[in-house]
């Protein structure tokens, strides 16, 4: 979500042009990515997702805006993985007395199915939620016609794959030259790059994006498998995870408290929003205000115009300034920071570890963390961290969290300094990390003393101890998690 006029608005005047990747700064720029006497270590990148069509139909005929969002012709056909039982050339098997199967692909082509008035479904419609696809739609009572490149609620959109694209080939221009990944990427080196996604389309098909942009065919070993891993949506940390009962019930209480102090101030636009959005707009009115700024973002984000009503910057600050308190206000309570962030914020805090612990790479190979995530994602990891500039994350946003470490060893006396030199142990090099949003670079609070971070980097980059300290506060194991839930254990 974003619009002329926020402070880190990424999209040009000229649409088409990705949002944001721009941003990402190249190793060439006249400050050195890599801050003096530091080497880079280890890299977790997490992206919200590119552009995508609204999470569901709303204020159509307003302006431009469409009923379908014809934005997704790159998404209409895909190949499948299925069984098959044709002279299989690698036979797979399954129960006993079972007939011979093997694998094989299949081109299929989704359509969408909606329901009128009556039960009975037909082909077409704009009420499919989450595909995108090439479409024969039926109007009301009308015949079959082609609609060809639909994008359906909440899908990635052609923009928001150029987006990722354009994004994962920064990163590429960052790193390889940097020597910190590889040119090409082979069966020996897919060691050195980890891939996740939450288990969406649009995360999905957005990852696939970022990796052909930092790795294209021309630069993938033939044959080569890149894997992404999934989680259930029980173990999800990507995003706060709403199986947790205790979270819900926070998160609850946060909106309503958001809604009693930020409602008056939508009310104020009654007068200019109500005929257009069909009733006074609220936190927690229907539809929502989030809903009505989620359409909206995402239609002037695509070049499709808005009513005047609705392109008004003071009018989009208010709305927007409402969602975020509606959203993000519960994490002002620690134990919503830990519910929400507490798992992931653990899990890159032990992974930094132990590549800290295995300075030559025999084990913790990866360098590279990608995952592809959510508005909700990036947020979250910068409230838990004191870092929020309390405005929406727009599309293709990204936290970078960055481990250095220090080229020349510790000065700090040893008790074995007695030793002759081949006896004593190689002391430990100090370590620092870096967060960057946007291709910014953050001061976290938790580094700001003087002691908690690299001298003259005027706070921004911090000991690795600060960021762990910070961690700390918030931070959850699995299991902890579930306890303070309230869920029980699979």
């Amino acid at each position: 979500m974003s619009y002329e006029g926020q402070a880190h608005h990424p999209h040009p005047p000229n649409l088409g042009r990705p949002p944001n990747a721009h941003l990402v700064p190249d190793a060439g720029n006249r400050q050195p990515y890599v801050p003096p006497g530091l080497e880079l270590v280890q890299a977790h990148w997490f992206v919200r997702h590119g552009e995508r069509a609204p999470v569901r139909q709303r204020l159509v005929g307003q302006g431009e805006i469409p009923p379908v969002f014809s934005l997704c012709s790159v998404g209409r056909d895909f190949r499948t993985a299925v069984l098959t039982l044709d002279a299989p050339s690698a036979p797979t098997p399954l129960a006993k007395g079972a007939l011979s199967t093997g694998q094989s692909t299949m081109e299929v082509r989704r359509l969408t199915e909606d329901v009128g008035s009556s039960a009975r479904g037909y082909v077409g419609g704009s009420s499919d939620w989450c595909v995108c696809v090439s479409s024969i739609v039926q109007q009301a009572n009308g015949p079959l016609t082609q609609r060809a490149n639909n994008s359906y609620w909440g899908q990635l959109t052609d923009l928001g794959r150029r987006s990722t694209l354009d994004m994962g080939k920064r990163l590429r221009d960052l790193y390889v030259p940097l020597g910190f990944l590889p040119a090409t990427l082979t069966s020996d080196t897919s060691a050195q790059v980890a891939f996740r996604s939450t288990n969406m389309p649009r995360t999905i098909e957005s990852l696939h994006q970022l990796i052909e942009g930092m790795w294209p065919s021309r630069a993938r070993e033939e044959g080569l498998k890149v894997e992404f891993k999934l989680r259930g949506w029980m173990d999800e940390d990507l995003y706060p995870n709403t199986s947790c009962g205790r979270l819900r019930k926070l998160d609850a209480a946060s909106i309503a408290n958001a809604a009693k102090e930020h409602n008056p101030s939508l009310e104020k636009l009654d007068a200019t929003l109500a005929p257009i959005v069909g009733g006074p707009l609220r936190i927690d009115s229907s539809p929502r205000a989030s809903g009505i700024l989620d359409t909206v973002l995402a239609a002037k984000a695509h070049g499709f115009k808005t009513p005047p009503e609705l392109d008004d910057p003071k009018t989009l600050r208010t709305l927007e300034d409402a969602v975020v308190h509606e959203w993000f206000d519960g994490y002002v309570n620690l134990e919503f920071r830990k519910l929400a962030m507490g798992r992931l914020l653990s899990s890159v805090r032990q992974t930094l570890e132990a590549k800290i612990a295995d300075p030559r790479e025999e084990r913790e190979k990866t360098r590279l963390h990608v995952y592809s995530c959510h508005d909700t994602s990036v947020a979250g990891i910068l409230n838990a961290l004191d870092a929020f500039d309390k405005r929406w994350p727009p599309f293709t946003s990204h936290v970078a969290i960055e481990l250095f470490r220090s080229s020349t060893p510790s000065a700090s006396p040893s008790l074995l300094s007695f030793l002759p030199s081949f006896l004593r142990p190689t002391p430990a090099a100090p370590h620092f990390l870096r967060l960057r949003y946007n291709g910014r670079t953050l001061r976290l609070p938790a580094c700001a003393p003087e002691g908690k971070h690299l001298p003259g980097s005027n706070g921004k980059v911090c000991t690795f101890d600060a960021f762990k300290d910070a961690v700390a506060k918030v931070e959850l194991q699995q299991d902890e998690w579930r306890r303070m839930c309230g869920n029980k254990a699979e």
